[in-house]
């Protein structure tokens, strides 16, 4: 079986060429996947890589304007108290952050890393993800893959990508941890932009399974891919860890992905 991955946020590889790091996440992805299967991932953090920007960037100070008020949006899918209603950008921001990171018994600074990291890698994207969808079409146009597993911020490269190329057939596309359905930050921002509050599987995926932690931060709302999109044949919430509820090695080795390739 040909599976063909695309990767989420945190994945930029200093110092390898685009070829290597895909060769090197897709050794990865097999070794977690362990079926013995022709797994290709496509990479495309260098797409994204502001060269002007240091590596360790990930404070919310950080992150530009833009970048501050996509978050708030982002963050729009969390309940909120009174205090985090008026203010700085940031503050509010941070103030919204320790609310939801109390909420899950999870440390500030790690949500505020996942959260910032995720934000600057999205809005890369969503200014211009030319260059990635091509990346991924010419992919699938190559393997022509059995399944197409995203997870993360790849599930939005995804989407628009077979929505955008509709030639392109997938019998089965998982997605894992998905902030596709996040509304204001991501849903309505998709191309092709929703219709009546709904989007729609790509026309050339014949089935569509969503995997998704209930503690996943980036995967919110829950079941909100089902809810907000048509065509989805099946949407489970499995808990896959503890406290590295994103992680893509974590989802791999799911009991629930393991049935949906060997059924």
């Amino acid at each position: 079986m040909k599976i063909v991955g695309v990767h989420g946020i945190g994945n930029f590889r200093q110092g390898e060429t685009a070829e290597q790091a895909a060769a090197h996440l897709s050794a990865l992805w097999a070794k977690r996947l362990a079926g013995g299967w022709d797994v290709s991932v496509v990479y495309y953090a260098d797409l994204l890589r502001d060269p002007r920007r240091q590596s360790g960037d990930d404070e919310l100070e950080d992150l530009t304007d833009e970048e501050g008020e996509l978050l708030a949006q982002f963050l729009t899918s969390f309940p909120a108290s009174e205090r985090a209603a008026q203010g700085w950008i940031f503050s509010l921001v941070r103030a919204h952050i320790a609310e939801v990171a109390e909420s899950r018994l999870l440390r500030p600074r790690m949500v505020e890393w996942l959260m910032t990291r995720f934000i600057k890698e999205a809005a890369a994207y969503l200014r211009d993800g030319t260059a990635v969808r091509e990346r991924l079409a010419a992919t699938l146009r190559e393997v022509r893959p059995d399944v197409l597993i995203a997870h993360s911020l790849g599930t939005v490269v995804a989407y628009e990508t077979l929505h955008a190329e509709p030639d392109l057939k997938v019998p089965l596309w998982v997605t894992l941890g998905s902030p596709l359905a996040a509304p204001k930050a991501i849903f309505e921002r998709l191309t092709p932009p929703p219709v009546a509050g709904r989007g729609e599987r790509p026309p050339g995926v014949a089935r569509w399974a969503n995997l998704a932690d209930p503690g996943d931060l980036v995967a919110i709302p829950r079941n909100g891919i089902s809810q907000r999109f048509a065509g989805v044949d099946s949407d489970d919430h499995d808990v896959v860890h503890a406290f590295d509820f994103h992680k893509v090695a974590n989802y791999l080795r799911t009991a629930r992905l393991r049935a949906l390739l060997e059924p």
